[in-house]
């Protein structure tokens, strides 16, 4: 009863609705978008912050990947139409993106995704070694995703980009079609750690971080309101009760990415985001790291 008690009042505290979770809340059956053929190796830390945030809402919930591949644009289209193919998918923050849908505004990685490092050929390390100041930077060419957030702040900051699917990307970075492919500071070396056998000469760049606000976030399905509430009450809870913040700062996604990036010892260039909605720029300072 007391942990009930507590989750209410940190739902209370949060002006979530409280009406249909004041009882344990109810069964959701989740099903979020496969992202690309062969897993992905971002999905687990995600999904534990969603079993936390559940858990903390005393929520029952069964959660599955569904059987179509679905790019960004696609996931947040099926979302909108509320078809149930999916109601669930976490990505960048972005006001184009929300379209009306339900947002739960806590980034689910600190804004770790926002903290960029290079995905480059090892033999162009150099190069990079000689990058001062942003200028430098700007006579090189980045690669990112189609329909990506991150092209359009990187193309706003004066960057040179070009765009294809992600894997295609690698490719173009292994063949020196572009010179870099920025990741965030937990995805990169996971996701080459995977693929070694297909581009064995990528490395991450040891020297440079783009930094800009953004992170995921969770978006829920038009018509599904009671997950969505759920999520962001159980996300409160959590980081009320301090076991976000354990999880955060024990899981190896997160943790093996910061100790292999360093991101505090690398020459930083700050960008803006002109992409948030005014609530996303809104979100509190203890969601983010400082």
């Amino acid at each position: 009863m007391h942990r009930r008690r507590f989750v209410l009042a940190a739902l209370g505290a949060a002006g979530v609705t409280l009406c249909a979770h004041a009882a344990p809340a109810g069964h959701f059956d989740i099903v979020y978008p496969r992202i690309r053929v062969g897993g992905d190796v971002h999905a687990a830390y995600a999904l534990a912050v969603l079993d936390l945030a559940m858990k903390a809402a005393n929520a029952s919930y069964s959660v599955q990947q569904a059987e179509i591949v679905m790019e960004r644009g696609r996931a947040l289209a099926e979302l909108a139409r509320g078809n149930n193919t999916i109601n669930l998918h976490w990505t960048s923050m972005e006001a184009r993106a929300e379209r009306g849908l339900n947002v739960v505004r806590i980034p689910i990685h600190r804004g770790l995704i926002g903290y960029r490092v290079f995905v480059i050929r090892k033999d162009r390390q150099t190069d990079f070694d000689r990058i001062e100041r942003f200028s430098d930077l700007q006579a090189f060419t980045g690669g990112q995703g189609l329909g990506w957030i991150d092209t359009d702040i990187l193309k706003a900051a004066g960057l040179n980009v070009q765009t294809s699917t992600y894997e295609t990307m690698f490719e173009m970075t292994q063949s020196g079609r572009v010179d870099y492919f920025p990741r965030g500071v937990v995805e990169a070396f996971a996701e080459l750690e995977g693929r070694r056998h297909r581009e064995p000469d990528l490395v991450v760049e040891n020297r440079l971080l783009l930094k800009y606000r953004s992170d995921f976030i969770f978006y829920v399905a038009t018509g599904h309101e009671a997950l969505a509430g759920t999520i962001e009450g159980g996300l409160v809870a959590a980081y009320r009760d301090g076991s976000y913040m354990r999880l955060f700062n024990t899981h190896p996604y997160i943790q093996d990415g910061l100790v292999r990036t360093k991101p505090a010892s690398r020459k930083t260039f700050q960008l803006d985001n002109p992409y948030l909605s005014e609530a996303d720029r809104s979100i509190p300072d203890e969601y983010w790291m400082s």
